[in-house]
């Protein structure tokens, strides 16, 4: 069920809504990440990149359970 209507019904949100509205978050956006992403957001305007592999990207990219991990550990 769409997030927005179960927070109108008063539905309990669970961890695996949040990782699938992060991950379309992130398929939305793709790799022109931006402050729509909350974990851009919260890592000051820069996707978290922390694998060394030349360009790698977001270590989040396209995961909903990491972007949700990575969110809970920041706030």
């Amino acid at each position: 069920m769409n997030l927005i209507l179960k927070l109108i019904k008063g539905d309990k949100i669970t961890d695996i809504d949040l990782t699938v509205e992060l991950y379309e978050i992130c398929d939305r956006e793709h790799s022109s990440c931006n402050t729509n992403c909350p974990v851009y957001d919260l890592n000051g305007g820069s996707a978290p990149d922390t694998i060394p592999i030349y360009n790698h990207g977001c270590d989040c990219f396209k995961n909903g359970a990491k972007m949700l991990k990575f969110i809970r550990e920041k706030i």
